[in-house]
């Protein structure tokens, strides 16, 4: 202090010019207002930005923190300093706690994935032109089951002993983090060749293969994971983290339980399903969805015999488009539902026309995905809108084999409701799948579908034949009707004609799928054949009527 002294100003005057002076020289800003607001002092430090050569100090005083801010002023010969004192322990605390917060995982303790993404890109910034970087991300394969039949605490304690796996796997200055949900990331500094890497990163998965024990019970899974390298792969934090993950995703997809290194074909497919996903939803969302029928033709009689109901839809290029791959996508993203309900919507709407096309009251093959068939939630709301429309006696539901197989609870409850309002089962594209004589017989269906592999060139294929004369007895003993799909040549319908007892078919011999209905502007498919409300039924067709 420039002068401590007691002596000084005595007198009231001189006492109220120090003070004066002090709140000038304060350095924390100072105002005095009246209760109507009207400003009646304000020192300079309320008027002015804060003066970098005042002094400032942190203490601690009584177990909290204080600010202390200092400045000195002169009145007359002597010398003062003023000084104020702000309790700082509280916004220190909260400064921490949203530090925390922002950085830090709360479960695992780990970095969260914006202290990762930072301290990548300050070491990528900071690199010479001969450093190596590699960025693994790491996610369990099926982690939703844990939660599903542990609970959602056993699977929080599960990833609080995964995070400390992934921590004890990094060296140096390596860092882990979390990235949300089951996925975990390692920035490894000195990463070594590529099979180095990948070898460090097949440890981790090693040591996440390990039993988990949780309240004790032992929890087995499996981890995969996503590599990409630097420079190789990408020169900049954002592309080398979204390149890992893009990795992840493919191993998950076809090398589940392994770490993959990016490949930059991954993009490329990447950019094929972010376009496919573009345009479900936007035919979702503008509800294009349009009913294609293929006859199923009774060949011996020369007449249709049924329809099935496929799924057409416009993309955002105004193209119409056929399922295809894209269901198990469609699945996948959630959207399967809604398109299901949509196509199944717009059948009922096209119902005039389709009868005023083929014919009145033929039953209409509906296809259900697998995973819709096990979600009896979402098959109690499909029944129920099917016996509220009236119709349900006309329609046939198709189920592939993986249906009836991978949910029991088809066979106890959803195949009991679709016959409680009158509607049948179709088993579809009978034979590829895994289907056993005692599923045959539990779902009791009332149609086999044979699936087109089968058909191909069956006369010239004496293996097929004895297969297709075995289905056909298995038909035969239920007393459920066998129907095949594919035929597309004289030779295959012919092979059907004169050596087997089967009477219906479906393929392009007999016709295309048949855009009708309110969408039927659905131009330019070129596996489809396009009619209106009134026009005849495919050609083809036509010629087999009373043969």
């Amino acid at each position: 202090m420039a002068n401590e002294t007691t002596d000084g100003p005595h007198h009231a005057d001189d006492r109220a010019t120090l003070i004066g002076e002090a709140l000038a020289a304060l350095p924390i800003a100072v105002e005095i207002r009246t209760a109507a607001g009207e400003r009646v002092y304000a020192n300079p430090a309320a008027d002015a930005a804060p003066d970098p050569k005042r002094a400032r100090a942190t203490v601690a005083r009584g177990g909290r923190a204080e600010l202390v801010e200092a400045a000195d002023f002169r009145l007359g010969l002597d010398a003062y300093r003023v000084s104020a004192a702000v309790d700082v322990d509280d916004e220190r605390r909260l400064q921490d706690e949203l530090f925390q917060r922002a950085y830090f995982d709360p479960l695992t303790k780990l970095p969260s994935r914006a202290f990762f993404e930072e301290a990548v890109a300050r070491s990528l910034g900071g690199a010479s032109g001969e450093a190596r970087f590699a960025v693994a991300a790491i996610g369990f394969d099926q982690f939703d089951s844990v939660n599903e039949f542990y609970g959602r605490l056993a699977g929080d304690a599960l990833l609080a002993e995964a995070a400390r796996r992934v921590g004890a796997s990094i060296d140096g200055d390596d860092v882990a983090a979390r990235f949300g949900g089951d996925q975990f990331a390692i920035f490894i500094v000195r990463p070594g060749d590529d099979s180095a890497t990948l070898g460090r990163v097949e440890q981790l998965l090693g040591r996440l293969r390990d039993p988990f024990y949780v309240d004790g019970v032992e929890i087995l899974l499996s981890a995969s994971a996503g590599v990409s390298l630097y420079p190789a792969n990408d020169s900049a934090a954002p592309g080398l983290i979204a390149k890992a993950e893009a990795a992840l995703t493919q191993a998950k997809r076809r090398y589940r339980g392994q770490a993959r290194l990016y490949d930059p074909a991954i993009a490329q497919r990447a950019l094929e399903h972010a376009r496919l996903e573009q345009s479900l939803r936007l035919a979702i969302r503008d509800r294009s969805f349009a009913c294609a029928l293929q006859p199923k033709v009774d060949f011996r009689a020369g007449k249709i015999a049924g329809l099935e109901v496929l799924m057409r839809w416009r993309d955002e290029n105004g193209e119409p488009r056929s399922p295809g791959d894209s269901i198990a996508f469609a699945v996948n993203l959630g959207l399967m539902n809604e398109m299901t309900q949509l196509l199944f919507e717009e059948t009922l709407a096209s119902l005039d026309a389709i009868d005023a096309t083929f014919g009145p009251d033929l039953r209409l093959g509906f296809n259900i995905a697998a995973q819709q068939a096990g979600d009896t939630r979402f098959m109690r709301a499909f029944a129920d809108r099917l016996a509220a429309s009236g119709q349900a006696r006309r329609f046939m539901i198709e189920l592939t084999e993986e249906a009836l197989l991978r949910a029991s609870q088809f066979q106890l409850q959803v195949a009991p409701m679709l016959r409680e309002i009158g509607a049948k089962i179709s088993i579809d594209d009978f034979g590829v799948g895994y289907s056993s004589l005692s599923t045959l017989a539990e779902i009791e269906a009332d149609e086999i579908k044979v699936d087109r592999s089968f058909i191909t060139a069956i006369h010239e294929r004496p293996r097929n034949q004895g297969l297709l004369r075995a289905i056909e007895s298995v038909g035969e003993a239920l007393n459920t009707p066998v129907m095949v799909e594919g035929i597309e040549t004289k030779d295959e319908l012919a092979y059907l004609r004169d050596h087997t007892g089967i009477s219906v078919a479906q393929g392009y011999l007999f016709s295309k799928p048949v855009v009708i209905g309110r969408t039927s502007n659905l131009g330019g498919d070129p596996g489809a054949a396009h009619i209106d409300g009134r026009a005849s039924a495919p050609s083809r067709v036509v010629e087999l009527r009373g043969r």
